[in-house]
């Protein structure tokens, strides 16, 4: 997306923080000397190899990287000036420069903040007795703690506004999904940095060099998480199309029940950390009836008594199964009574009221719209106008008439075309 497609507020906040970093830069200026263009050049050369090395957040296009140590260093050793100048130019990658034409704000906007983040984070670090180039522990452990948690909030800080504003998803969602699990890593980085500082002023490149193997060590351990996260979504994802694959109608059914509940309990304005793993719970819902006949799934008449039943154990049987997976656990409720009722109708156990999770009454929604206006071999489909009405006659007894209500409003408004 183009700087003019951006919403507006948006790009003023970018101006502003571009503004603000270019000002410090102009202002904040090292006193060049050879020693300092090579100190300066080192580390910005180590800043701009870990960009290249940065780690995917799970959601939206921001990274992470072990630049925190590089710049943390450059503040010990040179002060806030270079420290400035070094996060401005050690930001940009190669994709930052063959994109610049399209992306330039993108670019100017990470190299000022971060700029802003070593600058002022230099600035609490000698405000506090920290002197550059002179390390005296333990009597700087104090403003190197301040300079390190005042860098992660000025950059954390930054970032989550972009992606609040850009993605409509609350500052404090987007801190729980994506840079709570972070502050680990930051705690990690901060010591390495302390000793890159102490080993450079000893012996000089030659030493660093030889510690950027824990450095990529603490990268692969922070990859290692990531690719954690993915295997989970992308295990679940294949267990939703075997779900798909074994109940002939109901193709495409279990995402378009996650797409309705995530954007549910958005609406009712739940937390974005259970609404990523509700998202999961939802894609999981039918995962029970793998436990149940294709014979009985696809069947055209209507069923037994005794078939019945046997549909009427795979909430049951999703919950046995779903329980074992750490990451989703704590909602395995949610796929357990997801066809529970208020009134008590449901099934499997006859839940009602405040005794069914929000999340179960939020899936069950989103499960009998999907249902209602899907095709079966038995009946024809409702239009959603007619499973919208029916969702209404049912709240309150059926259906929590919270959810129904917020998911006829966003259907209503067109919010999931």
């Amino acid at each position: 997306m183009s700087f003019r497609e951006q919403p507006f507020i948006l790009k003023i906040y970018i101006i502003a923080v571009i503004v603000s970093g270019v000002a410090f830069l102009y202002f904040f200026q090292p006193e060049w000397s050879p020693s300092i263009v090579v100190g300066f050049l080192f580390f910005a050369a180590l800043n701009i190899a870990s960009e290249h090395l940065a780690v995917q957040l799970p959601k939206g296009e921001s990274f992470v990287s072990v630049s925190l140590a590089f710049t943390l260093a450059a503040i010990l050793i040179f002060g806030l000036e270079v420290a400035a100048w070094v996060a401005f130019f050690g930001i940009c990658t190669y994709k930052d420069i063959i994109s610049f034409k399209n992306y330039y704000y993108r670019t100017l906007f990470n190299g000022s903040q971060v700029a802003l983040a070593a600058g002022v984070a230099g600035i609490a670090y000698g405000y506090l007795g920290g002197v550059p180039g002179v390390l005296n522990f333990p009597g700087d452990i104090l403003p190197v703690i301040v300079a390190c948690i005042v860098y992660f909030l000025i950059n954390a800080g930054a970032i989550i506004v972009v992606m609040s504003i850009s993605q409509g998803v609350s500052m404090w969602g987007m801190w729980l999904v994506n840079f709570r699990w972070a502050i680990p890593n930051y705690v990690a980085l901060a010591p390495l940095g302390i000793v890159i500082s102490v080993v450079y002023l000893q012996i000089g490149i030659a030493g660093v060099l030889l510690l950027l193997i824990p450095l990529l060590l603490a990268r692969y351990t922070f990859l290692q998480y990531m690719d954690m996260r993915l295997t989970y979504l992308s295990t679940i994802k294949a267990l939703t199309k075997a779900i798909d694959a074994k109940d002939h109608y109901t193709h495409g059914h279990s995402e378009r029940v996650a797409k309705y509940s995530v954007a549910i309990g958005r609406a009712m304005k739940l937390p974005d950390d259970y609404l990523e793993k509700l998202e999961y719970v939802a894609l999981l819902h039918d995962v029970g009836k793998v436990g149940v006949s294709e014979s009985i799934l696809n069947k055209p008449d209507r069923l037994l008594a005794e078939e019945l039943v046997a549909i009427q154990e795979h909430p049951a049987i999703g919950a046995e199964i779903i329980k074992e997976v750490r990451l989703i656990s704590d909602l395995v409720d949610v796929i357990h009574f997801h066809h529970e009722r208020i009134d008590g109708g449901g099934y499997p156990l006859g839940k009602k009221g405040d005794e069914i999770p929000m999340g179960a009454r939020i899936v069950g929604v989103a499960d009998s719209f999907d249902a209602m206006t899907t095709e079966r071999v038995y009946r024809k489909a409702l239009t959603k106008e007619e499973a919208l009405k029916e969702l209404q006659r049912c709240a309150g007894a059926q259906f929590d008439s919270q959810v129904v209500e917020v998911f006829v409003g966003l259907m209503e408004r067109g919010g999931l075309e």
